[in-house]
């Protein structure tokens, strides 16, 4: 197959997931380009060719694909294009969610032809599988680069979707969802950094200090960006859910790779 160029596609609120897209793709020797889905407002719709590839990365929200990443998917359209999935998680389990990708990529045009579930710093607590990805971790992913560098070159013209098999059940999991208040501190300093910022726009354009709880996705990003560190979790919610976890994600999980 005669890839022409290969594009980086990410939704990434704590950029962890950018992190990994970005490793992968860099060992690879075509053309890049980049499409941050991360950002509320408007999209267009996106297409790509046959002789283009997309690497397609997001975060595991309880086990799935979040919500808000499957709709902004639902803007990118392949012909036959070859796509590489990519989900991170926080050391607990990634479930039902590189199937579920897979699925999403499938009814849009892509051709899924490798996969990679790779374990990174917790987006809640972040002392969970902290400084990941580390030296192991990325070595790892090199080694899957190039890899998927050769399968990209070996790839026939006529490669068909669904010979790409990844572990995930059907029917999937019930989500709703972590009901986890943002507190924010007398030191915000209404920069606006968190409004700009919200995938979802939750925060009011007018006060920072408000929030659509209905709305906000836990994403978590509000608090990794306000530059003033004033947006926080309540410290005995944040102690509870680290005690929910601490078994869940006491042992080191590896990187699986699906190729």
């Amino acid at each position: 197959m005669n890839i022409k160029q290969v594009t980086r596609v990410y939704f990434s609120p704590t950029d962890n997931t950018r992190t990994v897209v970005e490793l992968i793709a860099g060992q690879l020797p075509f053309r890049q380009e980049k499409l941050d889905l991360t950002d509320a407002g408007q999209r267009p719709e996106y297409h790509f060719l046959e002789n283009e590839a997309v690497i397609v990365g997001v975060p595991v929200y309880g086990g799935r694909v979040p919500a808000t990443a499957f709709e902004r998917l639902k803007k990118l359209h392949g012909r036959q294009t070859a796509a590489v999935l990519v989900v991170t998680y926080g050391n607990r389990a990634y479930e039902d969610a590189l199937l579920e990708l897979k699925l999403i990529l499938q009814r849009q045009g892509f051709c899924p032809m490798a996969a990679a579930a790779v374990p990174a710093e917790h987006n809640i607590v972040r002392s969970i599988a902290a400084g990941r990805p580390d030296k192991s971790d990325r070595k790892r992913l090199r080694h899957f680069a190039k890899d998927l560098g050769r399968r990209f070159w070996e790839l026939p013209g006529n490669y068909r979707i669904g010979d790409l098999q990844v572990p995930g059940h059907r029917p999937f999991k019930k989500f709703h969802g972590v009901p986890l208040k943002i507190k924010v501190g007398s030191s915000c300093k209404n920069c606006g950094t968190c409004i700009r910022k919200c995938p979802v726009q939750a925060i009011s354009r007018t006060d920072p200090r408000v929030t659509d709880t209905e709305r906000c996705i836990a994403c978590m990003r509000c608090i990794k960006q306000c530059p003033s560190g004033t947006r926080k979790i309540n410290k005995l919610v944040l102690l509870a859910v680290a005690q929910k976890l601490k078994k869940l994600c006491k042992e080191r999980k590896e990187a699986e790779f699906f190729i």
